[in-house]
């Protein structure tokens, strides 16, 4: 299978309206991606008009028939146990991460803000793990975007949108931020701390840099940036 420098990943669980926005802009966004589904994730990818190039999990809530579908186009199928150490996304982001040698440096979840919570937290820690910093991740949950931060993240957006940031495994030190209400002016964020939370774009371009630790940004995309 040859690898490309960009991946995205359909997650898995209750999926969005392929109308929302965000789903649009972000399928819009990958028409040269490596395209993995993780379980019924499939289902979100071929609503969105991809098939998957790998089909990876327990699948215990993919369609039989789309599953077929998917196989009969030449979609790799790589079935897990239902009795596992790992989520289904897990496994998808472990796929991407085999194809390291091959350079892919970007990388684009995109599924369903609802369904479980733990799934839902879990998949944000997961986005933020270690093992993934050499890639750069961000995600479309339903109408809500999430930029794993590292380094900096600049997103054109409106005036009025919310934004927040949130500081993940471990403090995150000098945060730099433009283009909103509450400003962030070198200061560190301890994981825990809402000092970051429902924070307001003013301009039409948002900004934020880390020196050190991980941050998520997450922007609420009810309307269109």
């Amino acid at each position: 299978m040859e690898c490309v420098k960009s991946a995205v990943v359909f997650s898995g669980g209750p999926h969005p309206e392929v109308t929302a926005p965000s789903v649009f802009r972000a399928s819009a966004a990958v028409d040269a991606a490596f395209v993995v589904a993780a379980d019924s994730g499939l289902h979100l990818a071929l609503a969105c008009g991809r098939m998957p190039d790998l089909v990876i999990g327990d699948m215990d809530s993919v369609d039989p028939p789309l599953l077929d579908q998917a196989r009969q186009a030449g979609a790799e199928i790589r079935p897990f146990p239902a009795d596992k150490d790992a989520t289904d996304l897990e496994l998808a982001l472990e796929a991407v991460m085999a194809c390291e040698a091959h350079e892919i440096r970007n990388l684009t979840v995109i599924g369903s803000g609802s369904g479980r919570v733990d799934h839902l937290f879990g998949g944000l820690l997961l986005l933020a793990a270690e093992r993934f910093a050499n890639m750069r991740i961000d995600a479309f949950f339903d109408s809500t975007y999430v930029a794993i931060v590292r380094d900096s993240w600049e997103f054109s957006a409106e005036p009025g949108q919310v934004l927040s940031v949130m500081a993940l495994n471990g403090t995150a030190c000098g945060i730099v931020s433009r283009g909103l209400r509450w400003t962030f002016g070198g200061e560190a964020l301890e994981p825990g701390s809402t000092r970051g939370v429902s924070n307001e774009i003013l301009d039409s371009v948002a900004h934020i840099s880390v020196e050190s630790g991980v941050v998520a940004v997450i922007l609420n995309q009810e309307r269109e940036p």
